[in-house]
């Protein structure tokens, strides 16, 4: 996500009074919070055990590591391990994976680090991927790093697949200011990183690749374009990369040194920001589900429209499917951020949006393109900001369940009512 930099918080004003959840067709089944003063970040799932990664904390500080969370009994997580990063460092991004190779069997996690941007050390601190065993949760394993340069501020979102010829690759999504020059502005090669952690103790580098990018191409209220996030597809043979401004980008990876673009997906609506955050697919892989995090709810210059950033449903040839918002981010109020960030998909066609302010959205889309609002949860306003911050959704088949990582309060484990197979 991109709110490291133009994350805004506003005084809790409405929110004041929510000092309990609002569950709307869902059922609270557990929560974690977490001490330290670091906010939470995304979360992931793999067995009975939650992944939740840190961002900085207001001192800059960071090194609280990815909290491993044992949620074999949902209504009692416990956290159990961490793993680690150093000081002035974040671990916002965190994928696991069941891999076998002849180097590794067993369960593997990759975690993306980033320098904490105003800390004073982001020249010193050295960013990238950690890979850990964590087949043993409680107590997880540090196997091997592969490194950006020194003063390369890190990878931002990423993805781990193992493909059927049995390499396993990570893709990494580096931190915007990495993908531009900070003299001229010009753009600097390699924003999307492909690496081979088949031996994940010995991590190397398969493709370096950008999209070449229109230096006035920008639009909104943050015109610059830089890839944000990559999402493996077809059992890593292919992906997907969000670019910020300049659309969804389908990759051919046949061969993953020489990434090959298919097609680009660009918003079309009149909407003031192209700000393309990450992607799902849906309904069997024939729409693309675009989350675009549009943190300018008035209008900017070059457009006339204001409201947060919405949901917009694509299919694969690039036609508009639908789109859906809530009607928090149709508004301009300011009482905190009513942007979606992720969308996880369940059943082909049951959303779940981490919605920031707006908590967690429950929605579904006919294919007519018309949507509906199923339910929603929101975790209260308390923690270290005073209102909701949700950013991580990941939908847990194994216990049924919907978490949830808010950033003050923590990870929260809730249940949607009257959906059967989950």
């Amino acid at each position: 996500m991109v709110c490291a930099i133009v994350l805004l918080v506003a005084p809790a004003s409405s929110w004041s009074q929510s000092s309990r959840p609002v569950l709307e067709r869902f059922d609270l089944v557990g929560h974690i919070g977490f001490a330290g003063g670091v906010e939470s970040a995304d979360v992931w799932a793999h067995g009975s055990y939650a992944y939740v990664g840190s961002s900085c904390g207001g001192e800059r500080r960071g090194g609280a590591g990815v909290r491993v969370v044992d949620i074999s009994r949902p209504p009692r997580p416990r956290l159990v391990s961490r793993l680690a990063n150093d000081v002035f460092t974040r671990a916002e991004d965190v994928v696991v994976r069941r891999v076998r190779t002849a180097s590794f069997d067993g369960d593997l996690a990759v975690v993306g680090i980033q320098a904490c941007l105003g800390s004073g050390h982001e020249r010193e601190v050295r960013t990238g991927l950690r890979f850990f065993d964590v087949t043993r949760p409680a107590h997880p394993a540090l196997l091997g790093s592969w490194l950006l340069p020194p003063g390369t501020f890190g990878c931002h979102e990423v993805d781990l697949i193992q493909r059927r010829d049995g390499q396993v690759l990570a893709g990494c999504a580096r931190q915007m200011s990495d993908q531009r020059d900070a003299g001229t502005g010009a753009q600097v090669p390699g924003g999307v990183q492909l690496v081979d952690a088949t031996d994940p103790a010995r991590p190397e580098t398969r493709a370096a690749w950008e999209l070449p990018l229109n230096p006035s191409g920008g639009v909104g209220c943050l015109p610059v374009q830089f890839a944000h996030s990559i999402r493996f597809v077809n059992g890593g043979l292919g992906a997907y990369v969000s670019y910020w401004d300049a659309g969804t980008v389908h990759l051919d990876l046949t061969n993953p040194a020489a990434p090959a673009v298919l097609g680009v997906t660009k918003l079309a609506p009149p909407d003031e920001d192209g700000d393309n955050h990450s992607l799902t697919l849906a309904n069997r892989g024939r729409w693309l589900v675009i989350n675009q995090e549009d943190f300018s709810p008035t209008a900017c210059p070059d457009r006339q429209l204001g409201g947060w950033g919405n949901v917009w449903v694509y299919d694969t040839a690039g036609s508009l499917v639908g789109q859906f918002s809530t009607r928090n981010s149709r508004s301009t109020r300011t009482d905190g951020n009513h942007t979606v960030h992720n969308t996880e998909v369940a059943l082909e066609r049951q959303f779940f949006s981490s919605w920031y302010s707006d908590g967690i959205v429950w929605w579904t889309m006919t294919d007519r393109g018309a949507t509906r609002q199923l339910g929603h949860f929101v975790p209260p306003a308390t923690g270290l900001f005073g209102v909701p911050l949700v950013w991580g959704v990941y939908v847990d088949h194994v216990h049924h369940l919907i978490l949830a990582s808010d950033m003050g309060t923590g990870l929260w484990l809730v249940r949607p009512r009257g959906l059967r197979g989950l």
